[in-house]
C-alpha cells in the first residue's frame, strides 16, 4: 500500500515542479539525510529537516527522512503526478503542505545597509576564515586574495588563484568577457558533487545579485555578472552545481548562507553574531562552506572599487 506524506516545509521554486503534466525523473545521489532527484533540467532535494534549506529542497522529519530515504539508490524511478512525488521503490507519494513555502531570497531589502560596517565585517571573516584548520579545497585561498598573505603552493591553488583575481576584477569593471573567462577556470574545479570552483562561484554569485546595488562603490548593480556566472559554468560543471548557481544568480540561496548575509547588516559591535552565522556555513559540507565563504567575501571586496589585484602577493 502507498504510504502517503506531507513535506514538513518546501522551498518556493519548487513549487511549480508539483503543479506540471505528469512525468518521470530518476535518482541523482543518495546520503544518509538527503536524496537529490533529476526532474527535467533541474534537481530537486528531499532532506531531512536536521539539515537547512535549500533553494530546491522539500524537508522531512528526521525520523521519516531516515526510514524513507535509507535505501535509496542513483538511478531508481521516481514520478511526479497528482501534485506529488512518487518514488516506486519505497511505495511512498509525498505531496507539499497547504502552507506558504520558504523564500529562500533573503530580505535585503527590509535591512539598513552600511559599506562601512561590511568592510569591518569583511576583514573579520576573512581573517576568521583563513584561521581555520586547513582544509582542502579553496578557502586557504582568503589569506593571499583579501590580506596579503602568501598563497598555499597546490595544484589546485596554483590553478584557481588567478582566476579568482581575474572575476573580481572584471566583476567590478563590469568586464562580461572576463568574467566569462575567469567562470571557465572555476566551474568544475575540484572533486566532489558541487566542486571547489563551483562553490565559490555560488558565493560570489549570490553576493552580486544581492548586494551589489546596496554596497557598490559606484552605486551600480551587478545582477548581470551574476547571469554571466551560471551561464557559463553550466556546461562545464556537474548537474548539482549548475542547479545552485541558476539559484545563486536568482538571489535564492541555502538558509545558512541567507542568514550570515542577512548578519552582513548588523552593527560592527555585533562580532559574535556574524561569526556565529559565518560557522553555521563553514559547517556545511568537507569544504563546501568554506569555499563558499571566500567567494562571498571577494565578491563584498570586489564592491569596494577597483583593486590591483595583479600585485597581490
Amino acid at each position: 500500500m502507498t504510504i502517503s506524506l506531507l513535506a514538513l516545509d518546501y522551498s518556493r521554486p519548487i513549487q511549480p515542479l508539483f503543479a506540471q503534466a505528469s512525468r518521470a525523473g530518476s535518482i541523482h545521489s543518495a546520503f544518509h539525510h538527503a536524496v537529490n532527484i533529476t526532474l527535467d533540467d533541474t534537481i530537486l532535494a528531499l532532506l531531512s529537516s536536521e539539515l537547512p534549506r535549500m533553494p530546491n529542497s522539500a524537508r522531512l522529519p528526521p525520523v521519516v527522512a531516515e526510514e524513507l530515504l535509507h535505501g535509496l539508490r542513483p538511478g531508481m524511478q521516481v514520478w511526479i503526478c497528482n501534485a506529488s512525488l512518487h518514488i516506486p521503490a519505497r511505495d511512498f507519494s509525498l505531496y507539499l503542505p497547504q502552507t506558504p513555502p520558504w523564500e529562500p531570497r533573503p530580505g535585503i531589502a527590509d535591512y539598513r545597509w552600511s559599506r562601512k560596517t561590511v568592510i569591518h565585517h569583511i576583514r573579520l571573516l576573512a581573517h576568521h576564515l583563513v584561521a581555520q584548520p586547513q582544509r582542502d579545497g579553496l578557502a586557504p585561498l582568503i589569506g593571499p586574495l583579501l590580506l596579503g598573505q602568501p598563497a598555499p603552493e597546490t595544484p589546485l591553488s596554483r590553478m584557481a588563484l588567478p582566476a579568482l583575481r581575474m572575476l573580481a576584477l572584471a566583476s567590478w569593471r563590469r568586464d562580461s568577457a572576463g568574467v566569462a573567462e575567469a567562470t571557465c577556470g572555476l566551474a568544475g574545479l575540484g572533486p566532489g558533487l558541487t566542486p571547489s570552483g563551483d562553490d565559490a562561484l555560488a558565493g560570489f554569485a549570490a553576493v552580486m545579485t544581492l548586494l551589489s546595488p546596496y554596497l557598490s562603490a559606484d552605486a551600480a548593480p551587478r545582477d548581470d555578472i551574476a547571469a554571466t556566472i551560471a551561464r557559463v559554468a553550466r556546461p562545464r560543471t556537474t548537474a548539482l552545481s549548475a542547479v545552485f548557481l541558476a539559484h545563486a544568480a536568482q538571489g535564492e540561496v541555502a538558509e545558512h548562507l541567507g542568514n550570515l548575509l542577512l548578519a552582513l547588516a548588523l552593527p560592527a559591535e555585533a562580532s559574535e553574531a556574524v561569526l556565529h552565522a559565518a560557522n553555521h556555513v563553514l559547517s556545511f559540507g568537507a569544504n563546501s562552506g568554506g569555499d563558499t565563504l571566500l567567494g562571498m567575501l571577494l565578491a563584498l571586496r570586489a564592491l569596494e572599487g577597483e583593486i590591483d589585484w595583479s600585485n597581490k602577493p
